[in-house]
């Protein structure tokens, strides 16, 4: 919260359901009451809907971002920007920025797997980043080559690749990126393809779909061809 502001009283935060569908999903196997405790930020008196539950006055966490000014949101897990004014949605980000931090995680975790078998690490190529998020936004529980070489080419990469896809039920950011790699690691076609000495470059695409994860990895080889090329 920030600095200098107080909520006075024992305030519990509701996260779960009651965050992202509005309905106070806890108290449906408690006893609830809508609090009459006032409720004070910076020494003024705010309105929150409050419910008392076991001794405890709880509000949506949203709520309380929104008195306080901080932004509170819902993309398959509450996420909090305290640095951020409230709004209640996720900040708009360029689609083929999504989930970078993710995606570098995972280029970090495949270069250590390429340090362990004695290969140079790939160096990050923006165009083999950008096609690998537009491949991963589609959601494939497959390989489509002909989509991945023509998306290849489209954001300019005009040599061939290898390509690895892995999809799983998301959970946190530092999960999805380890579980990637070591879906990878335990496939042997995939880790080959990882490891292999002749790719130089790397780009990684990570999109989350209605709770899964889509990740999918292109290492790109100067020396090939792309057969759509």
């Amino acid at each position: 919260m920030k600095k200098g502001t107080i909520l006075y009283g024992a305030v519990c935060f509701i996260l779960g359901a009651a965050i992202c569908g509005g309905s106070a999903a806890y108290a449906a196997e408690k006893s609830a009451a809508r609090s009459l405790h006032t409720v004070y930020v910076d020494g003024e008196r705010v309105e929150l809907e409050a419910y008392l539950i076991d001794g405890y006055n709880y509000v949506k966490l949203r709520d309380v971002g929104e008195v306080v000014g901080f932004n509170v949101y819902w993309d398959g897990t509450v996420q909090i920007q305290s640095d951020e004014p409230y709004t209640g949605t996720a900040p708009e980000v360029d689609e083929l920025d999504e989930n970078m931090d993710i995606r570098l995680e995972i280029i970090r975790l495949a270069n250590e797997e390429r340090a362990k078998a004695g290969v140079p690490a790939l160096a990050v190529n923006d165009a083999l980043m950008d096609a690998a998020q537009d491949c991963a936004r589609q959601g494939f529980t497959d390989h489509d080559t002909k989509y991945e070489c023509l998306t290849a080419l489209s954001y300019g990469y005009p040599h061939g690749f290898g390509s690895n896809l892995t999809v799983f039920g998301a959970l946190s950011a530092d999960h999805i990126a380890s579980h990637s790699v070591s879906n990878w690691v335990n496939s042997k076609g995939h880790y080959e393809t990882m490891t292999a000495a002749r790719y130089k470059d790397i780009g990684v695409g990570v999109a989350i779909i209605n709770g899964r994860a889509y990740c999918y990895m292109l290492v790109g080889n100067p020396n090939g061809y792309n057969p759509y090329g």
